[in-house]
């Protein structure tokens, strides 16, 4: 094999990685404001991807985990007397589809993020977005469409809302066992911030739990939650977000005042003062105290286990990052695989660093020893942490980690993903920095980095575990710690 020449991954010292250029420009609200208005040019096949961002975090914390059921409700339901079927045969006449998602994220602390958030005051907040595909030729029939949907959808029928409850529910307590690494892992991250707390209330087991309680509630008080929450948001602000080539967009310049005007659209208003206690409050399960180490194992009907854990590492803009990140691959590759897959038997074993949190999640898939793993994986780390690494092995985990930064996208993803380093202030130089410094890790980096990780496992000052397993494989003596929760799937 070649041996891997940093320079290679350099064009006018510059390290090649995806770029998805966004142009931030402002529309005039109907106070005179400014509407943030991103843009990304791309060729998009004369399809137009429109999003529109309202902010949740002008909402109580309790309010959250009600969010769910309603971004899935208020599309769904109908709206101007029109029932939901109707308006559903609508969608699908006039546009590629109508949703509604939910997005959260943690902003750098970066210098450059920094600048970024003092400038632009809608970054780094919660968002609820409704996202419209469209061909140019229905541009406006679309957004007529969305302008129905947000002005005139009021819950009205209950029938439908109890149906779309019900088979959220259904949804979310079918993928628990299938994806228990995903929900073991936002569970042992929880408590580390506001939003990974906010993830997990709006995708982890706190949902399992809210969801069971909306779809058994008398629909009257749902509705009359989920009017009050439409009316909070959309009168509070928003951001627009476009990805198409300049003919959709040219087209859609020329009806936006009037979109704006209809929907009464202004600048974002200011997040409301909430502390992150309220917050981590509503991810504790019974008995449970914010200051707890997490170290749960929760129990379910079914025979396999999964298990995660989580701790603090360095952040993004430490110089140890991305080091610490090219590590975290080249364990998920090697020691993981050999010691909890080969000779353990799990389906699957990952570690990733989240340097954004500053976080290392490490999680097993369909797991025959839940309970013992997250001890492997420290020893595996100590083991690596000894290792003598020689330059092949560097190079091969640093190839193995380059692949993330150059993944073809489409359009529409390039998009997306744009818009998500805009809200949360991640720009192209704060990651330019990370990978040329991690092109140029040295075998002997990659053991300090184990050195510290390891000593981040050892630490007591954050790490949580978290186990979702198969009743039938906990043995006695685990059973009589009492610090089990048996989930209600």
């Amino acid at each position: 094999m070649p041996h891997l020449n940093p320079k290679d991954f350099f064009v006018d010292g510059h390290p090649v990685m995806n770029k998805f250029p966004t142009e931030i420009n402002f529309l005039k609200g109907i106070d005179e404001s400014e509407i943030p208005y991103i843009l990304n040019r791309e060729n998009t096949n004369g399809i137009i991807y429109f999003d529109v961002g309202f902010p949740v975090d002008v909402l109580n914390a309790c309010d959250y985990p009600k969010l769910t059921l309603f971004s899935e409700a208020v599309a769904e339901s109908g709206w101007k007397d029109i029932p939901w079927d109707k308006t559903s045969e609508l969608c699908a006449l006039h546009t590629g589809g109508l949703g509604v998602s939910l997005i959260s994220s943690t902003s750098l602390s970066t210098p450059k993020a920094m600048e970024l958030r003092k400038k632009y005051d809608w970054c780094d907040r919660e968002w609820l977005v409704f996202r419209i595909s469209m061909i140019d030729e229905e541009y406006e029939n679309a957004l007529n469409l969305l302008v129905d949907c947000l002005t005139g959808t009021d819950f009205h029928d209950l029938k439908r809302l109890q149906d779309i409850a019900n088979e959220l529910r259904n949804d979310i307590f079918a993928s628990v066992i299938p994806d228990g690494h995903s929900f073991a892992s936002m569970r042992a991250k929880a408590l580390c911030n506001r939003s990974e707390c906010v993830d997990e209330i709006f995708n982890g087991i706190t949902q399992v739990y809210t969801i069971q309680s909306l779809a058994e509630k008398d629909q009257k008080e749902n509705a009359a939650d989920f009017r009050r929450i439409l009316e909070k948001i959309r009168s509070s602000g928003c951001f627009i977000h476009v990805t198409a080539e300049d003919s959709g967009i040219e087209k859609l310049n020329s009806i936006l005042p009037k979109f704006i005007s209809q929907l009464g659209l202004r600048h974002p208003a200011k997040k409301l003062a909430t502390k992150d206690e309220d917050f981590f409050s509503l991810v504790l399960l019974d008995g449970q105290k914010k200051d707890d180490k997490l170290n749960e194992i929760l129990a379910t009907s079914g025979q396999i286990g999964f298990a995660a854990e989580c701790m603090n590492v360095s952040n993004y803009d430490s110089k140890f990052c991305p080091a610490e990140e090219v590590c975290a691959h080249w364990l998920s590759n090697n020691l993981l695989w050999e010691k909890l897959r080969t000779i353990g038997g799990a389906y699957g074993a990952f570690c990733h660093v989240d340097s954004v949190s500053g976080i290392l999640n490490f999680a097993t898939y369909r797991d025959p020893n839940p309970l013992d793993s997250c001890s492997t994986f420290e020893s595996c780390l100590l083991e690596a942490s000894q290792k003598d690494f020689d330059k092949d092995s560097v190079e091969k985990a640093l190839m193995g980690y380059y692949s993330q930064w150059i993944q073809p996208t489409t359009p529409r993803g390039k998009g997306s993903t744009a818009l998500m380093r805009t809200l949360y202030a991640i720009h192209d130089d704060d990651r330019e920095r990370k990978l040329a410094a991690a092109l140029n890790v040295t075998p002997e980096d990659l053991r300090s980095g184990f050195k510290r990780l390891y000593e981040f496992s050892q630490s007591p000052s954050f790490k949580n575990r978290t186990f979702l397993t198969g009743k039938s494989i906990l043995n006695k003596k685990v059973l009589s710690t009492g610090n089990i929760t048996i989930l209600p799937l």
